[in-house]
């Protein structure tokens, strides 16, 4: 029995120093290095001026790295500031085909943001310095540096998430805690019914630490810390923002009423009160005879000058086009306002009551766009 567990005790020791050695020889036989990859596209000092709303983009491509082990490496192109530390990189993008394509595409509007990160304002040319990185997952290796100049376009490169409107001039006043929000309708578009003053306004992300200061200069939205109002005496207007176009309007609201169908005219009209909302009290709300009995239809009508004195009227009424008398039960959907055409009847809301009434147009930021009507 001894003799067994010794010869037991011997094989097991070496089984060890066997796989001890095959590890070891293994080991051995993986070759970790990698040669650098060289940039083939595009050319040192290459100039670019960046048009983000265009499809337009640079191609980055190079000779791929080779391996000692013959795994495929894998890349990405890192940018820094043209006196920074590519340990602290602005941007850095992967190639296509999950990193181990040898060339890689970035858009305009990308290289805008990288740009901005740079420090290269708006409408002002900068330099920033690049290079690939390749690695096999062990060791890495990176071409020779090369510089880019880009010219940045007007407008910001990143666009916020949410915008607020503040300053002298606003219906806020320069509390931040007043500022007023726009309503986001898509991707870096914004917009806002308010009433400016005499004063200075300024458009920021965010009320507690904002990354953004932006104002609308001449159509043109531009960094800068604040900016005259474009009226010296109060005006409600519509402002639309796009960041995509760095481009904005303010289009004045000169009047709010409501056009009762039957009568064929504007009946009763609102005036402006506060944060998009336009009120009348006390309205006394009157159906045209008929000779089939009284019509209770109307819809909403805004008179609007643009920024060239051009006035047009806009009407504002429901999603169908021959809606029904509400009632109590009736869903607030019934109520939302949408852009509609000027025909008499057609998309027309109606009246639930021939009564007094209290009326609220209601374009705030906050919510849908739409009515309040309370009758007394």
């Amino acid at each position: 029995m001894k003799r067994t567990i010794k010869h037991l005790f011997a094989l097991g020791i070496s089984g060890l120093i066997f796989m001890q050695a095959c590890r070891k020889d293994d080991s051995d036989m993986v070759e970790t290095t990698i040669t650098a990859p060289v940039s083939t596209a595009p050319s040192n000092n290459t100039s670019v001026v960046l048009s983000p709303s265009s499809n337009a983009v640079v191609t980055f491509e190079w000779d791929q790295s080779k391996t000692g082990n013959y795994t495929s490496p894998f890349y990405k192109v890192v940018f820094a500031k043209e006196d920074g530390d590519f340990s602290k990189p602005i941007y850095a993008i992967v190639s296509t085909k999950l990193g181990y394509d040898s060339k890689v595409a970035v858009s305009h509007r990308e290289m805008n943001k990288m740009a901005y990160a740079a420090g290269i304002k708006q409408l002002e040319k900068g330099k920033v310095k690049w290079r690939i990185e390749a690695s096999n997952g062990v060791v890495g290796m990176s071409s020779a540096v090369s510089t880019m100049e880009l010219t940045r376009p007007a407008g910001i490169a990143e666009n916020p998430a949410t915008l607020f409107i503040t300053g002298t001039a606003t219906e806020g006043g320069t509390d931040l805690n007043k500022a007023l929000p726009l309503k986001r309708l898509s991707d870096g578009v914004f917009e806002v019914y308010t009433a400016l003053s005499t004063g200075n306004y300024k458009l920021i992300d965010n009320v507690t630490n904002a990354s953004l200061t932006a104002v609308i200069d001449a159509g043109v939205i531009k960094e800068a810390l604040e900016i005259a109002s474009p009226t010296t005496t109060k005006k409600v207007y519509r402002i639309n923002i796009d960041f995509n176009t760095a481009s904005a309007t303010f289009t004045e609201i000169q009047t709010v009423g409501i056009w009762v169908s039957g009568f064929n005219a504007i009946k009763y009209t609102l005036d402006y009160d506060a944060a998009g909302v336009w009120k009348a009290n006390n309205v006394a709300i009157a159906w045209k005879p008929e000779s089939w009995g009284r019509d209770e239809r109307y819809k909403f009508r805004v008179t609007e000058k643009d920024v060239a004195g051009v006035v047009t009227v806009k009407n504002w009424g429901g999603s169908v086009k021959d809606n029904v008398r509400p009632t109590l039960t009736t869903a607030l959907t019934y109520y939302l306002l949408k852009p509609v055409d000027n025909t008499q009847y057609d998309f027309a809301f109606k009246f639930a009551l021939e009564a007094p009434a209290d009326i609220e147009f209601r374009m705030s930021a906050l919510a849908d766009y739409t009515q309040k009507i309370t009758y007394k």
